[in-house]
């Protein structure tokens, strides 16, 4: 295993920012209003983004959008003009709602709009639970922005320890790394139940305001990502709910291979292995039941088998799904590219690609530039890419046909059934991502030709001829 770091941080990643993590986890909260003070840029990607994932995941949040123009940014003391946006909003409302968040953009922040006095006079004016949370671009990242609101809800809803913890805190369902992540963290619950392993809440996934308090309850969180997160971390311990470590070693369930691994040390841990087994069992029976003498999953899974992919995603997704495409799958990925917020996440992504060391040649790349991943797919020769919509006009215009299965749920990737991509059942949606990629592949047939297998003997020496020849010209 290759790994490469990037020699600077590069800002051409797609990175939404804290106002769009804070929006998402707001969005799981149900009786929660969020008012997004910023210009509209800004705040339409954080209402596109809430009206994905969290609307598909069961909830719509209504939100305030105030859309600051130049000559307001400028000038600034805008909090009148927020507080009557808001009033107007409320007045409106058919539901009043039970929890007031109050956002920044990076331009309201940078004027130091002051939203703690805003929220001060919507609690004191309307009797609602009013939070004000800074959400400036240059202050931290997505996860960043997720963890501000854990940290706000347990600062206002859990003041002191439990007198009983029980169970786990699934923290960070969004954060999953996967497109498909409200269909994802369903499945999940459905096994942690079934190897009965009690779960206390999804912080958050549809969480009524009044049931904000019962988050102390728990045993430890387990967070959904390899991030680290410092600040909830230190909360969590002064409550006697740390953040369960053996976690985030974990990989993601994705696939045969990665989800026995995750469910029985959950199991072991908090619930019931033979449940667990079973649960596996029957799982496995289903997709047997399905795939077995089918035609279509056999041309499928043949003409998978031995492909060569390039993978770009969120670190724990994109680990788990280069384990999954090689032991699930026979598939052969031979460049990861890892994007993570925190080192932490980087370093404990390449510890579950460590056991693939000596029976696969492939790279790792950290953090890298869209311009470095290209060159490196050029490099790598795959005959098929996995990654993010971002990445897929990259991969498509160096020839190689892609697929999105990771980063977020947004701009009509309405393309796929609503099933899971994640536990053993969730193979089956695999298949036919994956086979949808695989049978552009193979329908194009000089990008077949030109990408067709070959050991790394010949690929040498096809460079090697190809410097000659330019070196002729030249």
């Amino acid at each position: 295993m290759k790994i490469t770091k990037p020699v600077a941080e590069y800002a051409d990643r797609y990175q939404v920012g804290p106002l769009v993590g804070v929006t998402k986890a707001v969005a799981g909260i149900k009786g929660a209003f969020a008012v997004l003070h910023g210009v509209d840029g800004c705040t339409f990607a954080a209402n596109q983004m809430r009206s994905a994932g969290p609307v598909v995941a069961g909830n719509y949040m209504p939100v305030a959008a105030t859309g600051a123009e130049r000559s307001e940014i400028i000038l600034g003391d805008n909090e009148e003009m927020v507080m009557n946006i808001v009033r107007s909003e409320l007045s409106e409302a058919r539901t009043k709602p039970q929890l007031i968040f109050v956002l920044t953009s990076c331009a309201t922040s940078i004027i130091h709009d002051d939203i703690v006095r805003i929220a001060d006079v919507m609690q004191e004016e309307t009797g609602i639970q009013s939070i004000p949370v800074d959400t400036g671009g240059f202050l931290g990242g997505y996860n960043w922005g997720a963890e501000q609101v854990w940290n706000a809800i347990l600062s206002r809803y859990v003041p002191q320890p439990a007198t009983e913890h029980k169970g786990l805190n699934l923290v960070g369902p969004h954060l999953l790394g996967s497109k498909n992540w409200p269909n994802d963290i369903r499945e999940i619950e459905r096994l942690l139940q079934a190897a009965e392993v009690p779960v206390n809440m999804t912080v958050f996934r549809n969480v009524p305001a009044d049931q904000l308090p019962n988050m102390g309850k728990a045993a430890y969180n387990y967070t959904l990502t390899q991030e680290e997160f410092p600040d909830f971390k230190s909360k969590c311990n002064e409550l006697g709910m740390p953040i369960w470590a053996k976690g985030q070693e974990l990989p993601l369930p994705l696939g045969v291979h990665n989800t026995e691994e995750w469910l029985m040390a959950i199991a072991r841990e908090f619930g019931n292995e033979e449940k667990a087994k079973a649960q596996m069992t029957q799982d496995m029976n289903l997709v047997k039941s399905i795939m077995r003498g089918n035609y279509n999953a056999s041309w499928a899974l043949g003409a998978m088998s031995s492909k060569h992919v390039a993978i770009y995603g969120y670190a724990t997704f994109a680990a788990s799904l280069a384990r999954c495409l090689f032991y699930d799958f026979n598939m052969r990925p031979v460049l990861i590219a890892l994007c993570g917020e925190t080192p932490e996440s980087l370093t404990r992504a390449e510890k579950l690609l460590e056991p693939m060391e000596g029976l696969l040649d492939f790279e790792v790349m950290e953090n890298p530039s869209f311009y470095a991943y290209g060159e490196k797919i050029k490099e790598h020769q795959p005959e098929l890419a996995v990654g993010m919509l971002q990445d897929r006009v990259l991969a498509e215009g160096l020839g190689v046909p892609h697929r999105s299965l990771g980063g977020f749920y947004f701009y009509n990737q309405f393309n796929f059934v609503p099933w899971p991509l994640m536990g053993i059942r969730g193979t089956l949606g695999l298949t036919s991502e994956l086979w949808e990629v695989t049978d552009r592949v193979m329908s194009a047939s000089e990008l077949w030709k030109s990408r067709a297998y070959r050991n790394r003997d010949v690929l040498a020496e096809v460079a090697a001829a190809a410097e000659k020849a330019a070196q002729q010209i030249a």
